[in-house]
């Protein structure tokens, strides 16, 4: 079962994500020298990638970031700096602020085609999955008020049951007709393929998605988060009180 903690609103969510996420990454570097992290775009994780980079906070010095690869759960079709990348969004609040190498900053390539780039991702996620296992030691997501997560929207292709074999791929450009746009994104193979997955939502925006992801009854195609119900409790929910209003048993927002 996933594990849940509700906090007061979106600085006290991204503040406990924060601490969350410095002591899993510690312990990846105490234990193997290097932590993999892969990262999220959206309206969730600006605070959280404020608070990670700030000086005057704690965790920013907590981290040995020379000894950090970063990665993206999925990126829109657009160049680094355009305002939409997920990338962007990333190095603007947190990588150009912390001493992170930029050969361990992994972005996915939005600015080529979205086969093309959906191509480069998944054949760099293979070849590290030939040494690594799990692939990343953290997985950082928010959940859409559809709850979509990374650009696994409903009714996507990629909700298909992959084959038995090796072929289905990592990372895929995918065409999402719900808001007329392509992304490229990791497939619910990568998605879960993590020693730990950091859930973060906040605002009644986000309450009825993520009511349907937790405790809802099974229904994928239209509420892909539950997927990540397969990773039973390596998944950790923080969100905050107005995210929380439809789930049962619940504070009040």
């Amino acid at each position: 079962m996933a594990q849940l903690a509700i906090t007061a609103d979106k600085p006290a969510m991204s503040a406990a994500a924060a601490e969350r996420i410095t002591a899993i990454v510690r312990s990846a570097i105490a234990s193997r020298g290097a932590a993999a992290v892969a990262l999220t775009g959206g309206g969730s994780p600006d605070l959280l990638y404020e608070f990670l980079a700030d000086a005057n906070r704690p965790w920013r010095e907590r981290i040995d970031w020379t000894h950090v690869h970063l990665y993206w759960s999925d990126e829109r079709a657009v160049p680094p700096d355009h305002a939409d990348s997920n990338f962007g969004l990333a190095n603007r609040l947190l990588i150009r602020h912390v001493p992170v190498p930029e050969t361990q900053v992994h972005r996915i390539r939005g600015e080529l085609s979205p086969s093309d780039a959906g191509h480069l991702y998944d054949t760099l996620l293979r070849q590290r999955r030939q040494t690594a296992n799990p692939l990343f030691d953290v997985m950082l997501l928010g959940i859409g008020a559809n709850a979509h997560i990374a650009s696994i929207f409903p009714d996507s292709p990629l909700l298909a049951p992959a084959p038995a074999d090796s072929a289905a791929p990592l990372a895929t450009g995918v065409y999402v007709p719900e808001i007329a746009q392509w992304r490229i994104t990791m497939t619910p193979d990568a998605v879960l393929d993590s020693a730990a997955i950091v859930m973060i939502a906040s605002g009644a925006s986000k309450a009825e998605a993520l009511a349907a992801a937790v405790e809802g009854p099974m229904d994928i195609r239209r509420y892909p988060a539950q997927l990540l119900r397969a990773a039973a409790n390596r998944v950790e929910w923080i969100i905050d009180s107005a995210a929380s209003a439809r789930l049962r048993g619940a504070p009040p927002g």
